[in-house]
């Protein structure tokens, strides 16, 4: 009995700081938005709390890290930077099976909000999805304002692979 809660509790690990992360990063963010400075949550995290992200029809709202690594991501959606300072594209990463699920609900047309630390808020419009073999992503119109929202694929998959399900939404 004890080695099945003993598993139990690593296979709810990520789930678990996923769900628990947003309640406390929430707080953090609230601070970075008074000071204007992008905040880390705790002394020990490899991270620093970067924006919002919302989702109106979905009534969404997410807390966004300034890096996409495996600590960072285990605890909320990790921006991806980029290799190119001529791309004004915001690349969004995230586990398909927390804080990317709502990917899967996402369609055409819809709008993502996207606030930063300075308190500057975006709109972007749901233009494009994709499934693409990784690390395929190229940034096209590098010179127009871009939100790219990115997880793994298939959404049901139990294993990592090496393809994503990619979303490309334009600035409104």
């Amino acid at each position: 009995m004890a080695a099945g809660l003993i598993l139990l509790a690593r296979a709810s690990e990520i789930p678990l700081k996923a769900l628990a992360g947003q309640f406390m990063l929430r707080e953090i963010w609230e601070q970075t938005l008074t000071s204007g400075s992008e905040l880390k949550p705790w002394a020990s995290a490899d991270f620093k709390v970067k924006g919002e992200l919302t989702i109106p029809r979905l009534g969404l709202s997410q807390i966004v890290l300034d890096r996409a690594s495996g600590e960072a991501m285990s605890w909320g959606i990790g921006a991806v930077s980029s290799d190119s300072s001529s791309t004004n594209a915001i690349i969004l990463a995230g586990h398909r099976d927390t804080h990317m699920q709502f990917m899967a609900k996402l369609r055409i047309g819809d709008l993502v909000n996207f606030q930063t630390s300075d308190a500057s808020f975006q709109t972007y419009k749901i233009i494009k999805s994709m499934v693409i073999e990784t690390p395929q992503l190229n940034v096209e119109d590098r010179f127009e304002e871009r939100i790219i929202l990115t997880t793994c694929w298939p959404f049901n998959g139990n294993q990592q692979g090496p393809e994503r399900y990619v979303l490309v939404g334009q600035e409104v």
